[in-house]
């Protein structure tokens, strides 16, 4: 996914990508690399069926980043949603890449950048 922050834009534009419905086995490892450079870097969202797992906003450098959350939810199947809001100028665009979703923990998850 990527959202572009130049003209023309309006504030708050936004991207969504959703995954189509995933089998969940309790708990699971949600993998995904963001890129987020810019001094009026936006929002990063990801929610797993509208509820919160991972945040990030602002300028978190020219480089792609790693990011692990451990998530555990109740055996059935749900839909991961990213979403990506543009920040106050040209100079906020977001990316996601090289997602993934595996059975059991993650080494090093966390819930919020």
């Amino acid at each position: 996914m990527y959202i572009e922050a130049s003209s023309p834009r309006q504030p708050d534009d936004n991207a969504k990508l959703y995954s189509p419905p995933l089998k969940f086995f309790g708990n699971m490892c949600l993998q995904f690399d963001y890129h987020m450079p810019g001094a009026t870097t936006g929002i990063l969202t990801v929610t797993v069926s509208g509820n919160l797992v991972f945040f990030a906003f602002g300028d978190k450098g020219d480089m792609w980043r790693k990011a692990s959350v451990n998530v555990s939810a109740i055996e059935g199947l749900y839909r991961v949603t990213f979403e990506g809001v543009v920040g106050s100028s040209y100079t906020g665009n977001i990316a996601i890449d090289d997602f993934s979703l595996t059975e059991g923990s993650c080494p090093y998850g966390k819930f919020f950048d």
